[in-house]
């Protein structure tokens, strides 16, 4: 469905006018500060509530808003699904999210996308920068989080530095006032094996405190693959009197890998007759070499003051600070596969990287009223600063590469360990982004609130990367303006416009960086809110554009032509579409998130682009506790991908795939309970993401058993 700028205003013209005065019922707004809140209101924490839905969140504006009021698509991951579908990465998890693909494009390095664009916005507890390179390397351990939020559109207040695909937000676990205590093990195929402990509780009158520890290891279907994650996370919260609150925490996490793939499986081969054929592997084919390895570890500590004032607006101060060590050794495959399974060689690279983010971020918040209306307000300011350095070493032992590859169809990563020199400087980038916003949620009359706000931002980079400077300078202003408007006590209408502007630190043949890519996200849709805010369903319908995005053209391992590596083009696209999702509890025994989405996205010619994300996806999870035993809970997880392809590979394709999960429960006491979960049960084999011309083959089907212990 295409959208014109008229339809935005027509909209706005016949909601304005006309407009019944009929009062209808408000949602309640916390008086209390605001982490207190999060304890007790429905929707502000998700664990213990066996809940499929949320009541309030912020990620949008900072404003606590229902999703009802929100004026864009959220979907939100509570904890009784991550529980009941053994969801332990932010992989995982975003898997089983409405309209987001996750792509594994390798074992270790994870792109996401919604709406056809990949998202690089992820927030912790609502504060954060967009993604470095735009992806995740290695994995997120999701023990330490409550849920997940995902705003889907352009989150254009509190991320204008960011793309339009979605905002991804994890909201972290915080202490109780009441003691309480969980523990659980999981044993699955592959001498899989989790553990997850738990402890909460008041250390005194003013004072709670809480500690969560997890630790996996585990080996895979794919060949010499072995990944360890481990976690631990500590938070402490003080009231200072009755109205301030000090919280602070730490958490550092490990995820380790042997034998990991850098780049996939070949996916076609040149026939005698020159024919582009796809190739079939088995599937516990790897691209890796015996000797590789990919560790990533982060410490991760925060600071927030927060205080209500007399009039109970409520002013948040926050402290982030991210480090990160990142350390590879790593074999990447390339070159034109023939018949024979020859025509291939290997690209040594071993990566030494830090990172160090700094985040600060200060909002005041509260309500004020003019005559029977009651309007919500945001200001806020943050900044961030980011230091990267890598080094980089490469073998070049055996002329372009290490190592030839005389068959892939025997290969076994069996190869000896390259002789690595220090040609390459690597990168040093240092960014910082600042920003000052402004939003308000403003009744027009009782049923017709405007949602509207601004962002002023500021970006400087001072980057060389492998000898080329890549530093940029830009400043920008990024509106957001979005309508509801209540039909009924359970229906809203809403429409939303806001905009984007992303520095992309990709870099052409050349190696000089790409312009900073624009974007815009127009949405228009209908919001239900039922059984007392404990079923929610979205119906929308969307165009979001990107100009001068980043777009992958190939591998460069020539030195004289550029730096070594992927270089990229900026491209125009145009995404257009509608979804739809119902999440929570239909009734005491069923709950169900449902989602369905539909999109088709062109190019700056008009022609049909990206083709490697599904044109139609539906999510399906199903919580049900039948009445006749209680205790008992069964569930599944259904998952339907339309067929994808390579335009410009006509081998490289993936035919429509229906995935079927299912899980089963039994609390044995109050204290005890077991769970069964099989994930991929039809055995179906398929290709994970293949964007860049290779992938790998997906999980076979799995079992896996749990033992949980509460108090």
């Amino acid at each position: 469905m295409r959208f014109q700028s008229h339809l935005l205003a027509g909209l706005i013209a016949s909601l304005t006018a006309g407009i019944s005065c009929a009062q209808t019922t408000e949602t309640e707004s916390g008086k209390l500060k605001a982490v207190k809140v999060e304890a007790s209101a429905l929707g502000s924490t998700t664990e213990q509530t066996g809940a499929y839905t949320t009541g309030n969140m912020s990620t949008a504006t900072k404003m606590d808003l229902s999703i009802r009021e929100t004026p864009q698509s959220v979907s939100v991951i509570t904890s009784a699904q991550m529980e009941d579908l053994n969801l332990f990465t932010i992989n995982d998890a975003l898997d089983t999210a409405t309209g987001v693909n996750v792509k594994r494009s390798e074992t270790d390095r994870t792109y996401f996308e919604a709406r056809g664009f990949d998202i690089n916005n992820f927030q912790v507890d609502g504060v954060g920068i967009p993604l470095h390179w735009d992806l995740l390397e290695g994995d997120i351990d999701m023990a330490v989080y409550d849920r997940v939020e995902i705003v889907r559109g352009a989150s254009g207040l509190m991320s204008g530095l960011g793309s339009p695909a979605a905002t991804v937000n994890l909201v972290r676990k915080r202490p109780t006032a009441d003691t309480q205590a969980s523990a659980s093990i999981t044993h699955a195929r592959w001498d899989d094996t989790r553990g997850v402990a738990d402890v909460s509780g008041a250390l005194g009158s003013a004072v709670r405190a809480r500690v969560v520890a997890s630790e996996q290891s585990r080996d895979s279907y794919l060949q010499d693959y072995h990944k360890d994650l481990s976690s631990t996370y500590g938070v402490i919260e003080a009231d200072l009197g009755t109205d301030t609150l000090l919280t602070a925490g730490i958490s550092r996490q490990k995820s380790e890998a042997d034998s990991p793939m850098w780049g996939g499986l070949t996916l076609s081969y040149e026939a005698n007759n020159g024919e582009t054929r796809p190739t079939h592997f088995r599937r516990s084919m790897s691209s890796s070499a015996d000797w590789a390895y990919w560790d990533v570890k982060d410490t991760r500590s925060f600071v927030e003051l927060n205080h209500t004032w007399s009039n109970s607006w409520e002013t948040k101060a926050t402290y982030n600070r991210t480090k990160t060590r990142g350390a590879q050794e790593l074999l990447y495959v390339y070159g034109t596969l023939l018949e024979d399974m020859s025509g291939l060689g290997g690209w040594a690279g071993k990566f030494n990287r830090e990172t160090d983010l700094k985040l600060f971020d200060i909002t005041t918040s509260g309500e004020f009223s003019t005559g029977d209306l009651t309007h919500k307000f945001v200001a806020g300011f943050n900044r961030a600063d980011s230091d990267l350095h890598e080094r980089a070493f490469y073998d070049y032992t055996t002329g372009n590469g290490f190592p030839v590859i005389n068959n892939m169809a025997e290969w076994t990563g069996d190869t000896p360990h390259p002789s690595f020199t220090n040609e390459d400087p690597g990168e040093i980038t240092n960014d910082t982004q600042t920003g000052i916003y402004l939003a308000g949620q403003f009744s027009l009359t009782s049923r017709l609130k405007l949602l509207t706000g601004a962002r002023a931002a500021s970006y400087e980079s001072n980057s060389t990367s492998y000898g080329t400077n890549l530093s940029k300078d830009d400043d920008v202003v990024v509106p957001y303006a979005g309508l509801t408007y209540d039909l009924s006590q359970q229906l809203t209408l809403y429409t939303s416009y806001t905009e984007t502007f992303t520095p992309q630190s990709e870099a052409k043949l050349s190696g000089e960086r790409l312009d900073p890519a624009t974007g815009v996200n127009k949405e228009l849709g209908i919001k239900g809110e039922f059984l007392e805010g404990k079923l929610n369903t979205t119906f929308a319908v969307f165009e979001t554009a990107q100009e001068n995005l980043a777009t992958h053209a190939g591998f460069n391992n020539n030195a004289s032509l550029g730096p070594i590596g992927d270089y990229y083009i900026g491209d125009d696209y145009v995404s257009r579409g509608f979804e739809f999702e119902i999440a929570g509890q239909v009734n005491e025994q069923l709950n169900v998130v449902l989602g369905y989405t539909n999109l088709t996205i062109d190019d700056n010619d008009g022609e049909v682009a990206r083709t490697f994300t599904p044109k139609q996806s539906v999510k399906l999870t199903v919580n049900y506790n039948p009445l006749w035993l209680p205790g008992l809970t069964l569930g599944s997880f259904v998952e339907y991908r339309s067929d994808t392809y390579l335009r410009n590979n006509s081998a490289v394709k993936q035919d429509a795939l229906t995935l079927l999960d299912a899980f089963a429960s039994y609390d044995i006491n109050k204290n005890l309970s077991v769970a069964l979960n099989l994930g991929n049960i039809t055995d179906e084999t398929y290709l994970t993401s293949f964007e860049y011309g290779q992938a790998y083959y997906a999980e076979p089907r799995n079992i896996s058993a749990t033992l949980r212990w509460r108090y």
